[in-house]
């Protein structure tokens, strides 16, 4: 009776699936099978598409949108004249802006036992397909809105010039048209550029957000008649911010200190407006390349490297280790082999010739810290490719391993120019699926670009 007994229990005891579902015996086969109607999201979610919402949406039917922008009441000052003098012949200026449109699609199939069967989630195939086609399309287009086209190596410098920049067909971001507004006077105040409003709109941080930060980028938008009142950064870097406040002070209420500490910072008075802080995961530092994607180019050969001496570089001497990728609109390649280079001087800078690949239409390139290895280098910019055999990334350091960009954005500065909205389109069956293409066509347009200003190279990685 005793075995009987063990012997039961023994079946009833749960075992581990470690064989295919016909050969499960005793414990294993009596296994309950979980069918919790939930699925669990590791990934973003509606709730973390920021800049997207906060700008204005208005349809477009033409493949480049364009706006008007007036630059000038005429030429500042001069107006004062003698008593009875005849003041001078004046006009405005004024300019046509125009942004091409960009076309995000993908395709998705759905096997109809996808939507016979009882899912998990009680989702039908095509549901689910359209709902994370939709999501995957946005994040795109947040991560564009930010950061579209940007990151191009002009000799060394990142000032957003178009003919430092790749052909690619996303739109151009934020982060690119504000850097580019630096040079373009079609962009800025002609009224006060004798007073300061042609000072550059990309702040170089070089280290953690500050308070004092906040305040000089709002100083930078006042500058050009803006009040920008919106900063958005990595949840890093606005972690460092937080920071600020520990160990500072306690809650207190009715005189008895409260059990809490930490701050919460998500706003900032400054002289020229109120600051509203915002955290967007889409605008963390890049630390690695991106996963395997069809159609993507091979992996560069080794990059060759060498001291070209002094250069208003940040660089410090000793040794560091790069490797690059090769890229193109479809993805980008493997890492290449690493090498090191040698900065024999503080202020030296580095070049980096690379071989160029087969439809390669950009590299990145993964530099790590001083005295660093392979396995710590992060992304620290992009070069477009060259139509010679070799293409040179240099390197003055003004991009720290895995850096981060921080924006200071006046939300009625750009709207999203929509020719269309998120759509599905039922393609040929040629098969028992249904394949369906999914598709927007959006654009960014920053009609007072120099109303948001940009903090650059911000220290965005955990220690």
């Amino acid at each position: 009776m005793i075995e009987q007994i063990q012997s039961l229990v023994k079946a009833l005891e749960a075992g581990s699936y470690n064989a295919a579902p016909g050969t499960l015996v005793q414990g294993a086969a009596l296994q309950i099978e979980n069918l919790s109607p939930i699925m669990n999201n590791v990934t973003y979610t509606d709730k973390h598409l920021k800049l997207q919402k906060s700008l204005d949406k208005e349809d477009c039917k033409a493949t480049l949108a364009q706006f008007d922008r007036q630059l000038s009441y005429g030429i500042f000052g001069s107006s004062a004249q003698l008593e009875g003098g005849v003041g001078e012949e004046s006009t405005s200026d004024y300019v046509r802006a125009v942004v091409p449109m960009a076309y995000y699609s993908e395709v998705r199939r759905t096997f109809i036992t996808a939507n016979m069967v009882n899912t998990v989630d009680g989702q039908k195939g095509e549901a689910r397909q359209a709902k994370d086609s939709a999501l995957k399309i946005a994040g795109d287009l947040e991560f564009d809105s930010f950061l579209g086209q940007s990151h191009f190596s002009n000799a060394g410098v990142f000032d957003g010039n178009p003919l430092a920049t790749a052909s690619l067909p996303n739109m151009v971001g934020l982060d690119q048209q504000v850097r580019q507004s630096d040079g373009q006077s079609n962009t800025q105040d002609l009224m006060f550029s004798e007073f300061g409003s042609s000072q550059s709109v990309v702040i170089p941080v070089n280290g953690p957000l500050t308070q004092s930060l906040i305040e000089d980028l709002t100083v930078r938008s006042a500058m050009n008649m803006g009040a920008a009142d919106k900063f958005f950064a990595d949840p890093i870097s606005l972690a460092v911010y937080n920071k600020i406040a520990f160990a500072k002070e306690r809650i207190v209420l009715a005189g008895s200190p409260q059990d809490a500490s930490g701050a919460n910072l998500r706003q900032q008075w400054t002289s020229n407006s109120l600051v509203s802080m915002e955290s967007s995961r889409f605008l963390s530092g890049k630390t690695n390349p991106a996963r395997a994607k069809a159609n993507a180019p091979v992996a560069p050969a080794v990059p060759v490297l060498a001291d070209a001496g002094p250069g208003q570089s940040l660089l410090l001497a000793g040794t560091y280790v790069y490797y690059v990728t090769a890229a193109n609109a479809r993805g980008e390649s493997q890492a290449s082999t690493s090498a090191t280079a040698t900065v024999v001087a503080d202020g030296n800078f580095v070049t980096a010739t690379i071989t160029n690949s087969t439809a390669a239409s950009f590299y990145n390139v993964y530099r790590s810290v001083l005295g660093g290895s392979a396995a710590g280098a992060k992304f620290i910019g992009r070069v477009k490719a060259s139509n010679a055999a070799t293409t040179v990334f240099t390197d003055l350091g003004n991009k720290s391993p895995g850096f981060v960009t921080g924006y200071l954005v006046e939300s009625a500065g750009f709207k999203m120019y929509e020719l269309s909205p998120f759509s599905e389109m039922k393609l040929g069956v040629d098969s028992l699926s249904v394949p369906s293409a999914f598709f927007q066509f959006t654009c960014l347009g920053a009609m007072q670009p120099r109303k948001s200003v940009i903090a650059d190279n911000v220290d965005g990685q955990l220690s």
